[in-house]
C-alpha cells in the first residue's frame, strides 16, 4: 500500500512538472508571436514616417543646389528587410532639367543607391515596370514634353547596387566601351568582378564623366581597378577645366584620392585614363565613387 502512494505521488508531481514546462512553452511561444508582431508593427510605422522627416538633409541639399523636390513616394525594393524610396526632382521652373534618386530604407536609415540626371529634360514622374519577364524590375520615366524612356535593369543600370555614398548620377558619358559587357554602368553596379572597359592608346581619349548636379562637395575620388588592364597615370577635369593629374597603383584594391580644391563645387568632372600599367591597350575599372 505505501508503494502505491509513493507511485500516485511521483506520478502527481511528473504530471504537475509536465503541466509547469507545457505552461512555460506556452508562454515562450505567446512571448515570442507577441514580440513578432510588435517588431512588424514597429517596421510598419517606420514605413509610415513622412517623406519630410526621412529625407529632410536630403531636400535641403536639392534646394541648395537649386532644384526642387517634385516627389517622394515608395519603390519596390528587390532585397528582402529592405524598402525602396524614389525622389523626382526638377528645376525651380519645372522646364529644363531635373533627375531621380533611388534609395534604400533598412530602419530609420535612408541611403542612396541610385540616380540619373537629366540636363535637357524634365521628368514627370517614374513607374516599376517589367519589360523581359526576368524577374528584375525596369522604369518608365515619363518627361514632362511627354517622351517616355523605359530602362531595362541589367542592361543600362542595377537597383540592386549597395548603397552609395556619394551624388554623383550615374548616367554620364564614357569613351567607347570594348563590348556591351563592359558598358559605364558596370563601373556602378556594386559588383567588382564586373567592369567598364574602353580601348587605350588608340589615339582617342579614354574616359569617364559623370554629372555631379548637387556639386562635389568633400573631393574624394575612390577607384577599384581589375586584376588586368589597370590604369596608371589619369587626369582630373572638374567644368571642363583641368585640376589634377595622378597616378594609381598596380592593384585590384580599392583606391582613394584625394582630390585638390578646384574639384569642390563641380557640377561635373571628367576623368581621363592616359596610359596603362605594363602598357596594355584596353583600361578596366571596376568601382568608382566621387564626392
Amino acid at each position: 500500500m505505501t508503494f502505491n502512494k509513493h507511485v500516485a505521488v511521483t506520478i502527481g508531481l511528473c504530471a504537475a512538472a509536465l503541466l509547469v514546462f507545457s505552461c512555460g512553452d506556452k508562454k515562450k511561444e505567446e512571448k515570442k508571436q507577441s514580440q513578432t508582431t510588435l517588431e512588424r508593427i514597429a517596421k510598419e510605422a517606420m514605413d509610415r514616417i513622412s517623406p519630410e522627416g526621412e529625407i529632410l538633409n536630403v531636400t535641403q541639399m536639392v534646394e541648395a543646389a537649386g532644384y526642387v523636390t517634385k516627389e517622394y513616394s515608395q519603390f519596390p525594393v528587390q532585397e528582402i528587410g529592405m524598402n525602396g524610396r524614389m525622389l523626382v526632382y526638377t528645376d525651380k521652373k519645372g522646364k529644363s532639367s531635373g533627375g531621380l534618386i533611388f534609395f534604400k530604407k533598412t530602419g530609420f536609415v535612408v541611403t542612396p543607391a541610385w540616380h540619373w540626371y537629366f540636363d535637357n529634360n524634365v521628368p514627370e514622374s517614374v513607374k516599376k515596370i517589367e519589360l523581359n519577364d526576368d524577374g528584375l524590375w525596369d522604369i518608365r520615366i515619363t518627361m514632362k514634353d511627354g517622351d517616355v524612356l523605359e530602362l531595362l535593369q541589367d542592361d543600362s543600370f542595377d537597383l540592386t547596387a549597395f548603397e552609395r555614398s556619394d551624388w554623383i548620377a550615374l548616367n554620364g558619358t564614357s569613351s567607347e566601351p570594348v563590348s556591351a559587357d563592359h558598358k559605364m554602368w558596370k563601373c556602378f553596379d556594386g559588383d567588382s568582378s564586373t567592369t567598364w572597359s574602353s580601348s587605350a592608346g588608340d589615339g582617342k581619349e579614354t574616359f569617364l564623366e559623370v554629372p555631379a548636379p548637387f556639386g562635389i562637395e568633400e573631393g574624394i575620388l575612390t577607384l577599384q581597378t581589375a586584376q588586368e588592364n589597370q590604369p596608371l597615370h589619369c587626369t582630373l577635369y572638374a567644368d571642363g577645366k583641368k585640376v589634377q593629374e595622378f597616378e594609381l597603383q598596380p592593384t585590384a584594391a580599392s583606391q582613394v584620392v584625394r582630390l585638390e580644391e578646384g574639384v569642390k563645387g563641380a557640377k561635373r568632372v571628367k576623368l581621363t585614363f592616359d596610359s596603362v600599367h605594363g602598357g596594355g591597350d584596353v583600361v578596366s575599372v571596376a568601382e568608382m565613387g566621387l564626392k
